[in-house]
């Protein structure tokens, strides 16, 4: 296919759409000439793009739980993938969708049925324009992931965790106040002689960078649910529940292309368990006690510390000292009592952290 004269052969394309039978489209279409990528749900896209960024995408408009839109939207402010263009490919033909599309920072509309041809034709288009910046950054990112792998495992974790951010919070520096309580707490805990063989310096230093992807399932929410003011309806709890093993499920994913990157073990279970409850009437699995990972036992507490510190669509903040006393009023219910106990000597950090990095301290 002559489709021009800059030379795009290989460059990787991320087909996301819920019809399987519109992804083979696109396989017989491009493969060959692009390398191809298919994702036909979110958790699969999520995957795809941990596992190797993209150099476009092809985003259906009208996908299940979470928009085109709303997908966009969670591209934009995920600094990793902001600079990613997406060609939206769609049958709603609305104007004003097609306006929001691009308002929202889409490259392109493409109307289905379309003309394969065109489409190989745009595509071309665009990589055409976005060479040259693309052939810098490669570049640059050669030259800083020269063969070090903890460089690679933490744009790893900071790409997921900017998706998290992006779908939940993402003004309110949640995450990043998650994975400093967590680390505060942890480090209390450690001084107990009953976790002095489980919790050491590398436990500490994965659960601070970890914990912040304890809410990556929530790509899979939308929005309605999130950012509704009031109580949910049994319905939309339930659906908020799945966040969990939609979280996991990704994790698995990703695991796939990164069989080496055993700390996604790790965030795996806490991603999985930090909803679970000391007295087993937790979800998704309803584990009780030290059956509950450690990990997702420490997760707990500061994620349900901050969520109550932090306005919410659905509630308003509470103060420092009602959340602590919120935290000790779950000791061996909701959560682990000697965990629990850590917290109540570790006041001063969670203060600090709360003074400094809350939603009144300066950005």
């Amino acid at each position: 296919m002559n489709t021009g004269s800059f030379d795009d052969f290989g460059m990787h394309i991320l087909c996301i759409d819920d019809s399987a039978s519109q992804l083979v489209l696109y396989r017989d279409l491009l493969e060959g000439m692009y390398r191809v990528s298919l994702a036909e749900t979110y958790e699969e896209a999520v995957a795809c793009l941990s596992s190797m960024r993209p150099d476009l995408i092809l985003l259906d408009m009208n996908m299940p739980k979470v928009s085109g839109l709303a997908f966009l939207d969670i591209l934009r402010y995920t600094p990793n993938y902001a600079s990613v263009p997406v060609i939206i490919v769609s049958g709603d033909s609305d104007v004003e969708h097609v306006k929001e599309a691009f308002r929202r920072g889409a490259a392109d509309y493409v109307l289905k049925p379309y003309d394969g041809e065109e489409l190989a034709l745009r595509i071309n288009r665009l990589f055409q324009l976005i060479a040259r910046a693309r052939r810098s950054e490669r570049v640059s990112l050669s030259v800083e992931g020269s063969g070090v792998l903890a460089p690679a495992q933490a744009l790893l974790v900071q790409s997921l965790s900017d998706l998290a951010s992006a779908r939940d919070n993402e003004n309110t520096r949640h995450l990043e106040r998650v994975g400093l309580y967590a680390r505060a707490l942890a480090e209390t805990a450690a001084k107990n002689p009953l976790f002095r063989n489980s919790i050491d310096g590398p436990f500490i230093d994965k659960i601070a960078e970890m914990a912040r992807l304890h809410d990556i399932g929530k790509v899979n929410i939308p929005d309605y649910i999130l950012k509704k003011e009031g109580p949910l309806t049994d319905r939309e709890r339930e659906h908020v529940r799945t966040h969990t093993t939609d979280g996991a499920r990704m994790i698995d994913m990703i695991r796939l292309s990164f069989p080496d990157y055993a700390f996604l073990d790790f965030a795996r279970e806490l991603v999985l368990s930090h909803h679970e409850r000391w007295d087993g009437t937790g979800y998704p699995g309803a584990l009780a006690a030290r059956a509950i990972p450690l990990s997702a036992r420490i997760v707990a507490i500061v994620d349900t510390f901050d969520a109550i510190t932090t306005d919410r669509p659905y509630g308003k903040a509470v103060g420092f000292d009602e959340a602590s006393a919120i935290i000790a009023e779950g000791r061996g219910t909701a959560f682990d009592p000697d965990i629990a106990d850590a917290f109540k000597f570790c006041q001063a950090r969670f203060r600090e952290i709360y003074e400094k990095q809350g939603e009144g301290a300066p950005a």
